[in-house]
């Protein structure tokens, strides 16, 4: 491995790792786990979760997240031209298009 030279003084604790007997083209080993079983699937249709349509849920809410997960499992764009964005307190909801 190259050592750096550190221009201020200190050594840089990165200089002390070595990755050389990672072998990154091996499959990460699962210990007799089926790879099917490591996610759970989430049923968005139980959850009453459309994700073509817009939704009024705050960004960074669960209700987003998982409206853009059932967008995503959908293989559709994650964000509705109608979808909420308003960013305010609790009780403030806005839509791009009123």
């Amino acid at each position: 491995m190259v050592k750096h030279s550190p221009s201020s003084g200190s050594e840089d604790p990165f200089d002390e790792l070595d990755d050389s007997d990672i072998d990154l083209s091996d499959p990460v080993e699962t210990k007799g786990i089926n790879e099917a079983d490591l996610f759970d699937e989430i049923d968005f249709d139980s959850l009453g979760i459309d994700p073509g349509a817009p939704t009024m849920a705050k960004p960074g809410s669960e209700e987003k997240v998982l409206m853009m997960a059932a967008r995503f499992a959908a293989g559709i764009p994650l964000w509705h031209e109608n979808d909420c964005y308003d960013h305010g307190p609790i009780g403030s909801r806005a839509r791009s298009s009123e």
